[in-house]
Order: C-alpha cells, then sequence, then structure tokens
C-alpha cells in the first residue's frame, strides 16, 4: 500500500507531498518548508511514522517548491531528483530569492541527481513513470503513481486553473499542448496532487477546465 500525505508551506501556499509505502520507505516531493517550524513538522511526521527518506524529488525547481530542499539534503544526506532541463533554475535560486526580497535561511545543495525520463523512479514500492510536461518550467515533470492512480504534477494543472507561463522559460501554448498530450492522456479517473490548491481528476479538468476546453 502506498500513501500521500500533503503538507501546506511557506508564503505561497505550496503543496509538498510525502510519499511512502507500508514497509517504511519514503519520499517526499517539491519540499517547500521555508520556516524551522515547517521543517520541523516534517522531521516529526517522518520519525513519529519510523520513515525512511530515501529521495527528494523535484517536479521543478521554483525558489517555493525547493525552500525545504537543503534541510533535507544536509539532514537526510540525499543529492534531489530534478529533471536536467531545469537545472539552470535551480541554481539561480539564490538569485531569484534576492529578486522577489525572499531572505536566504538556506543555499541548496548543487548536487543533483538528473531523472531519465526513459526510467520509472523506484524506492521501494513508491514507483513513479515520468513525464516532461514543459510550459509553468522548462524541466517541469509529473510523476505518476499507478498504485494510488494518481499524478503530483507540480504547476501544470490546477483544479480548473493551470500554472502561470508569464515566469522565465514559460510558454503560455506550450503548457497547453503538454497538458493535453501527456496528462490529457491519463484514465480519466486519475488523481490530481497539484503544486498549490485542492486535489482534481483528469477527466473534471478534461471537461471544465477553462484554459483547455475552448
Amino acid at each position: 500500500m502506498v500513501t500521500i500525505k500533503k503538507f501546506v508551506f511557506n508564503p505561497f501556499s505550496e503543496n509538498t507531498y510525502v510519499v511512502f509505502d507500508e514497509n517504511n520507505t519514503a519520499v517526499i516531493i517539491d519540499p517547500g518548508m521555508y520556516y524551522s517550524a515547517e521543517e520541523k513538522i516534517i522531521d516529526d511526521f517522518l520519525s513519529n511514522n519510523e520513515l525512511e527518506l530515501k529521495a527528494i524529488i523535484h517536479t521543478h525547481s521554483h525558489l517555493d517548491h525547493m525552500f525545504g530542499t537543503a534541510h533535507l539534503a544536509e539532514k537526510y544526506q540525499l543529492s534531489p531528483y530534478l529533471f536536467e532541463k531545469d537545472f539552470e533554475t535551480y541554481k539561480n535560486f539564490e538569485r531569484v530569492c534576492e529578486m522577489y526580497g525572499i531572505p536566504i535561511r538556506k543555499k541548496p545543495t548543487e548536487n543533483l541527481q538528473s531523472i531519465d525520463l526513459n526510467k520509472e523512479l523506484v524506492f521501494g514500492q513508491v514507483n513513479f513513470k515520468v513525464r516532461h510536461v514543459p510550459g509553468h518550467a522548462p524541466g517541469h515533470i509529473v510523476l505518476i503513481n499507478n498504485a494510488t492512480n494518481s499524478v503530483i504534477n507540480g504547476d501544470c494543472l490546477f483544479y480548473e486553473s493551470i500554472g502561470r507561463t508569464d515566469l522565465p522559460g514559460g510558454n503560455h501554448n506550450l503548457l497547453l499542448d503538454s497538458i493535453r498530450k501527456e496528462l490529457f492522456t491519463l484514465p480519466k479517473e486519475t488523481k490530481v496532487y497539484c503544486g498549490h490548491g485542492p486535489e482534481t481528476f483528469i477527466g473534471h479538468e478534461m471537461v471544465n477546465n477553462p484554459f483547455l476546453n475552448y
């Protein structure tokens, strides 16, 4: 059995996900913990549930999805997984924080593991198929978990909305095409875990998303 637990962190109300199996193998996707109290929430959750953290995975590397990366990488001695087309954005973390006037608490590790689109990410019973869905960010990927019939899709698709495309590397038409090609080809009953806001379903968005139905 695989369980997905959502936490909402930082001033951007970003969704961080802990995914774990019945043997206590866990991964964290898009760690958005900015404050030390938020880091403690994750540490306590892992500890209290006797979970062994095996991986940090980024759907993309916008700052609100990686505030907690430095803490996790240091504490659990892990190198984050990221698709290489988003490496440049990841490495600009400090500059982007300065641009937004956000104090940098910890500098994220430069040791990264590149995601291979042709290989599943496998950690115990926690398995993800990976698809590249650019448009919000150049290297944005989504993580499909068949055990839970779900996709953790970062900032591509939201409940009756889509990710913003006015940031560097964004492309509105590319995002729409990517969603139709890589997400709308999933089963309609697939649950969508979003980077912000509530969950939705592929079938619901195919019918009701105003950005994709015109």
